[in-house]
């Protein structure tokens, strides 16, 4: 065991290294403006964000105790990383300069705008990271032993400080690692797991008959509600749209959209299948260890210790990507807008301390808040029903102004909340999937009627 323990130690070393080695002295560094990354690294940084604790352990917990449901419902993330690199990153172009959401849409519907964007990511984002340093500390608790919470201490501590001394341009350097280590340890994992069980087809046989149907546990609208969460939850999330935004050229960085998209499905059939395998064979009774006691229970010395470390990089990989997109969000698209005089320098320190504030925040998020997977769904809450519609709208070329953005902002909070928690779900649809429904319409109704106020000014114009 000391062995696999020395392993993960050694890959975490190799994180924190990855930050003093990194270490920026400027904001561009921190946010790493220029544009200067290509199609691999982009794929690679992309893929590594968005595969974090609920897309992995949580997808395999979620399959381990319901079947095929969730991984299935999960495939409407891969379909919209692939629409959005297909139609929508050809437009970052129009944003050349800007590194952040809060950029494009300030320059699409104005200041107040920008200042929203800015105050969102960050409750977005912040609780994504939550989410992850939960997972953290069940992984560190089953796999090595460490209570949970000195789990989420040590991971959060890790991230911090990679992520606050390098900003994003360390956060994409340890993106490559973890994407290597995820690529190579979750379907190791499973090859194994499948091994003992006698393959694919006697573990399927073992699972009870509702495991195959997508609708156990729900209704046919509580799953497709789940699936269009996962397709518009995280969405343009602040993480991924910074991506988009540093690529060397739009045509590579759709192509990298496009290539993580179609990565994302065997990674989710794969994590999905290790949680049934992990019924099949009677690993553990609860669902949320399945992945990590998985690994404890069937994978030799050795071995047990590169997926250890692909587990715990999945973690971190989404973690890191999100605590600079919060930190990013509040400075750089609210601080900055409402205090235009702050200093390089001071900004620079402002977005370290709200990085750490941030971590800070996420580690009592998730002593509070166990599930893992809720926490994901309300973090969304506060992203596809507010940002989402505005921010596709912007990258489309679609000319609006700062009231629609305002109104539909205020259309798809208001009726999010109302429908989860005094109507409380009815059909098991999620409030996000009304709350975006609603945002769009009170956009495409108030972006009508400024561009028919628009070509009446240009009428008039002429004519005078």
């Amino acid at each position: 065991m000391w062995m696999d323990t020395g392993m993960v130690v050694l890959y975490l070393a190799v994180l924190i290294g990855i930050g003093f080695r990194g270490r920026v002295k400027d904001v561009k560094g921190f946010i790493a403006a220029g544009g200067r990354y290509g199609t691999f690294t982009i794929f690679a940084s992309l893929s590594a964000s968005y595969i974090g604790g609920g897309y992995s352990s949580g997808n395999a917990a979620e399959a381990f105790s319901g079947g095929i449901g969730m991984p299935l419902a999960l495939f409407g993330f891969s379909l919209s990383t692939i629409l959005i690199g297909r139609f929508l990153v050809p437009g970052v172009r129009r944003f050349e300069g800007e590194a952040t959401v809060g950029g494009v849409i300030g320059r699409s519907y104005g200041r107040a705008a920008r200042v929203l964007t800015g105050i969102f990511s960050f409750v977005c984002c912040a609780g994504v990271v939550g989410a992850q340093m939960g997972a953290m500390g069940l992984v560190f608790n089953v796999l090595l032993g460490i209570p949970p919470r000195l789990g989420i201490l040590i991971g959060c501590g890790i991230v911090m400080l990679y992520s606050t001394t390098g900003g994003l341009s360390s956060v994409i350097m340890a993106d490559m690692v973890q994407f290597m280590m995820l690529a190579i340890g979750m379907p190791l994992l499973l090859f194994m797991a499948l091994d003992r069980a006698g393959g694919a087809g006697a573990m399927l046989k073992t699972l009870p008959a509702e495991y195959l149907n997508p609708f156990n546990g729900t209704t046919p609208s509580g799953f497709f509600s789940m699936f269009l969460t996962m397709m518009f939850g995280e969405a343009l999330a602040p993480p991924y749209t910074q991506r988009l935004l540093i690529g060397r050229n739009p045509m590579g960085t759709a192509r990298a959209t496009i290539l993580s998209g179609v990565f994302s499905v065997p990674f989710f059939i794969i994590t999905g299948m290790i949680g049934m395998t992990a019924f099949s064979l009677g690993i553990t009774g609860e669902a949320a260890t399945a992945m990590p006691a998985l690994v404890k229970e069937i994978l030799p010395v050795g071995v047990r210790g590169l997926v250890m470390a692909s587990m715990v990089s999945i973690i971190l990989s989404a973690a890191d990507g999100f605590l600079n997109g919060a930190s990013v969000g509040l400075v750089c698209d609210t601080v900055r807008v409402l205090c235009p005089d702050i200093s390089g320098r001071a900004e620079l320190w402002c977005l370290r301390a709200v990085n750490l504030a941030t971590g800070i925040a996420a580690v009592a998020v998730a002593f509070v808040l166990p599930d893992i997977f809720n926490i994901l769904v309300l973090a969304y809450s506060f992203w596809s029903p507010l940002i989402l519609v505005p921010l596709a709208a912007a990258m489309l070329g679609i000319r609006s102004n700062g009231r629609a953005f305002r109104y539909a902002l205020l259309a798809g909070l208001s009726s999010s909340l109302v429908w989860n928690y005094c109507l409380q779900k009815p059909w098991n649809v999620d409030g996000a999937v009304v709350g975006m429904l609603c945002n769009l319409l009170f956009f495409a109704i108030f972006t009508r009627s400024y561009q028919k106020y628009r070509v009446q000014r240009i009428v008039v114009c002429r004519e005078k």
